[in-house]
């Protein structure tokens, strides 16, 4: 069913007259449902953590607080926000490339109790701070492996900077490292998979080559982390993976290598079909036989698409009761930036689509305003509103650029 068949709509229309600018709309009761149903349906020893960077609005923070799951944090500021909703340093997992020791001093103070290292200067820094706090800190150390072909946003065989290889790990003495206390591994390198068995032969490779590392280094693999990568199927021709069979899988896997505990970050796939994104066409026009619809937001707001090349679904949204025209057209969609790249997909929607009238793009819950390059020619920032529990609220009113130029 098209979200416009349904009573967002009246919700919508309602914001639309009243914020006259472009905005997010998340629904947390679908989100509260939805992480219900993924813990209901998962095994006991495995762990599912919520990769904030998908969405570190504090709303949804709270939903994953309140129902138990761990956050994923991968800076400084997440962490904030972690701590500013209530969330247990037990329940946060650091991750990312960029630690410094300041930062890792940074979690350390505030309990943070499990750090997944990336490099080694990280694992002697993160010794050094542990030893001056007289304490022993729980680390992963973050793998990263060789696959044959292929990319992805977070690298698939490209060189990243996520993790260093097992021969790098073997190189440090942990020995020597007493103030770490190595109880996993974490490898993760393929994001938004909708195949089974894709997953299969990457969650295989990955935990054979993981053990084989374990066992070389002398500990005992307490946790094997592997990410996140569960799909959300942003193309009509794409199929949503099935999670019951997603976690007879995980659960194969565990028994087949007799893994004590898995953990996953699920930041998409948690996150990406309570949320929506919806702006004005401000301009249509047409230029060497291509129709074209320029939106008063983009990229600035939403930068997926020109990341990685594929579109958010777009809905068309007209605030009378004039129908649209069942009659479509094929139109591109740009946003107001100065840039090429400022460009939203391309979609069949209603030919009488003009000016004045609303795209809405669903499945925007996660990796919408935060990944985005707001500031870039100082358009309006967009709102942010959450429906939970017949309430309707705007945590975010908008912003123009007088609230952040100086």
């Amino acid at each position: 069913m098209s979200p416009l068949d349904t009573a967002y709509r009246a919700h919508w229309i309602k914001l639309i007259k009243r914020l006259e600018t472009s905005f997010f709309y998340y629904d947390l009761d679908w989100l509260t449902e939805h992480l219900k149903y993924l813990d209901s349906h998962k095994d006991p020893d495995i762990k599912f953590w919520y990769a904030c960077k998908a969405n570190p609005l504090s709303a949804i923070l709270k939903i994953f607080r309140n129902l138990n799951f761990g956050v994923d944090i991968a800076s400084l500021g997440e962490l904030e926000q972690a701590l500013s909703v209530g969330l247990k340093s037990t329940e946060i997992l650091a991750t990312g490339p960029c630690k410094s020791k300041k930062y890792l001093q940074s979690l350390l103070k505030n309990e943070v109790e499990v750090v997944v290292l990336e490099s080694l200067n990280q694992a002697l820094w993160l010794n050094e701070v542990s030893r001056e706090m007289n304490q022993k800190s729980k680390v992963l150390l973050r793998v990263q492996l060789t696959f044959d072909g292929g990319h992805s946003v977070l690298g698939g065989n490209s060189i990243t900077p996520f993790g260093v290889t097992p021969d790098e790990w073997q190189t440090l003495n942990f020995k020597e490292l007493n103030n770490l206390e190595v109880i996993g591994l974490h490898a993760f390198q393929w994001g938004n998979i909708l195949d089974l068995e894709q997953l299969k032969n990457i969650w295989w490779k990955t935990t054979t080559e993981c053990l084989e590392l374990a066992d070389k280094m002398n500990f005992k693999l307490q946790v094997l982390d592997l990410g996140g990568g569960l799909g959300v199927p942003y193309e009509s021709h794409q199929k949503a993976l099935d999670f019951e069979a997603v976690t007879a899988l995980l659960a194969e896997l565990k028994t087949k290598f007799k893994l004590p505990a898995i953990w996953m970050e699920l930041g998409r796939y948690a996150v990406a079909e309570c949320g929506y994104y919806l702006s004005q066409i401000a301009d249509r026009k047409q230029t060497r036989g291509l129709d074209l619809l320029v939106l008063e937001g983009g990229i600035n707001h939403i930068a997926r698409p020109a990341l990685t090349n594929q579109a958010f679904p777009a809905h068309p949204l007209r605030v009378t009761d004039k129908p649209f025209s069942t009659s479509t057209t094929r139109f591109q969609v740009h946003g107001p930036l100065c840039t090429a790249l400022d460009k939203l997909g391309q979609f069949d929607l209603p030919s009488d689509l003009d000016v004045g009238d609303w795209i809405v793009f669903s499945k925007a819950g996660a990796y919408g305003f935060t990944e985005a390059m707001p500031f870039f020619l100082c358009h309006p920032l967009p709102a942010e509103v959450i429906q939970f529990k017949g309430d309707v609220v705007t945590p975010r009113t908008p912003k123009t650029s007088t609230d952040w130029l100086v």
